[in-house]
């Protein structure tokens, strides 16, 4: 009882400093009073955040503009998710989705598949074929989708950010920001149907012409960081290397949010296990400085 209402807790704590800074714009984010986290990673990433059970304790350029790359894909499921969604519901795939730019599970041009097993596929191994399935069986094209995809992102409060494309391929006008993903993030995994794909690391789908399909999860840390359970990685060249984890140990919980990183892995590694060395300190200060 005790782990659940931590959880809970640092869930509500995470939930209010993202929501503190949700009317403040990117030019008034200081006067809001909310202040700029340490940076002991520098290298780390363009934009990143650090959460431990619900306080943001490192991090840089949170508010700044980003392309979102295939994180774009956690916003996407959350939509799918809450109009009518059946997975077991057949969806034809077209010659444009199966023409679609790499990754790809292998889905071809008059097939279909089942919603659901489309759904694991576009947010474990970020298959753009699959999501454009997706996106144009639920909401008729790719950009009736995106109109969807922003009123979502308005709800949670992502003032800082737009979308254009679902698959979040690098498009005019499709930004958003560390702590608009953050706010993703936790609307994403609260959802026990996202959580429970996305800390997979293998799954398999067969098409309705029999061919059967296996797909790897594209987060590299899943078996090999102790803790890890998702979330969601992306590459773009306007976004560069991105990743969205969530991690839990001995009742304490990391989220880690990288934009246009460096060394990807190698600095997701280190931010989390630091991070839960932080936690099992007796006291650690949040912010440096007044």
């Amino acid at each position: 009882m005790h782990r659940v209402n931590g959880r809970l807790a640092a869930t509500l704590g995470l939930a209010a400093l993202l929501l503190g800074a949700a009317c403040a714009s990117q030019a008034s984010v200081k006067q809001a009073g909310v202040k700029d986290p340490r940076d002991p990673y520098p290298r780390a990433a363009v934009a990143y955040a650090a959460v431990l059970d619900g306080e943001l304790i490192w991090g840089r350029n949170l508010d700044a503009p980003r392309a979102p790359a295939s994180l774009t894909k956690l916003l996407t499921a959350l939509v799918l998710l809450d109009s009518g969604w059946d997975p077991n519901a057949s969806l034809g795939v077209s010659h444009e989705a199966a023409h679609t730019t790499h990754p790809r599970v292998g889905l071809r041009t008059g097939e279909s598949v089942a919603a659901g097993d489309a759904l694991a596929a576009m947010l474990m191994h970020s298959a753009n074929d699959a999501c454009q399935v997706l996106a144009e069986n639920a909401a008729g094209s790719l950009e009736a989708f995106a109109q969807r995809m922003n009123a979502r992102a308005l709800q949670l409060g992502m003032r800082d950010s737009h979308f254009v494309h679902p698959c979040g391929f690098d498009a005019e006008g499709q930004y958003s920001t560390a702590r608009d993903l953050l706010r993703l993030a936790l609307a994403a995994h609260a959802d026990p149907r996202i959580a429970r794909i996305v800390a997979q690391q293998e799954s398999s789908l067969t098409t309705s012409s029999g061919r059967q399909l296996t797909f790897r999860n594209t987060n590299q840390l899943l078996g090999r960081l102790d803790g890890v359970e998702g979330l969601k990685t992306g590459y773009t060249s306007q976004a560069g290397h991105c990743l969205i984890a969530v991690a839990e140990r001995a009742g304490h919980r990391v989220w880690l949010v990288l934009l246009d990183a460096q060394q990807r892995w190698t600095f997701a590694h280190r931010i989390i296990t630091d991070a839960f060395a932080a936690a099992a300190r007796p006291a650690r200060p949040l912010y440096a400085g007044g």
